[in-house]
């Protein structure tokens, strides 16, 4: 599936049939998103990890520097493997929770899909909300069964769904 094609997205969303309704809907990073951060969080990890056994082995000269950077970066993909795989978006009768950040679908003024610069080579799917009182949200779809996501979100809302 091409994500940048969003022909492809409507027309899949046109078609798209929720069998059995539920009242509360769990979404979590796809699997092949998260099997990619995981290899580069595995990765990092285990360089720390080899670094810090040297140095506390005394195969390799103990110094200061090289140990509080092991153990920052031990620290830092352990915290970005917690947000992966701690990120959910919720669904409950019509309120979207992702958080502690809620947004109640009936104050939804507008809802659009669109492509959108992650970094600088980088570009993804977003799902750009706009609130009755102006607040802007923007989620990035790079969510298991994103087409159950978004009808979800065009049966609560109706027209406002718009992908562009």
């Amino acid at each position: 599936m091409d994500i940048y094609k969003l022909e492809n997205l409507k027309i899949r969303l046109e078609e798209y049939k929720i069998k059995d309704e539920k009242d509360t809907y769990i979404f979590r990073v796809n699997k092949k998103y998260a099997a990619s951060s995981s290899i580069f969080f595995i990765m990092i990890s285990f360089i720390a990890l080899y670094s810090l056994y040297k140095e506390l082995t005394g195969a390799e000269k103990f110094s200061l520097f090289r140990t509080i950077l092991g153990i920052a970066l031990l620290g830092y993909s352990m915290f970005a493997a917690w947000l992966l795989f701690g990120y959910k978006i919720v669904i409950k009768k019509n309120v979207i929770i992702i958080g502690k950040i809620s947004i109640n679908m009936e104050e939804i003024e507008s809802a659009t899909v669109k492509i959108d610069r992650i970094s600088a080579f980088k570009y993804d799917r977003f799902l750009d909300i706009v609130t009755k009182d102006k607040k802007r949200v923007k989620l990035r779809l790079n969510i298991g069964n994103d087409v159950l996501f978004l009808k979800l979100i065009q049966n609560y809302t109706g027209d406002k769904l718009v992908i562009s």
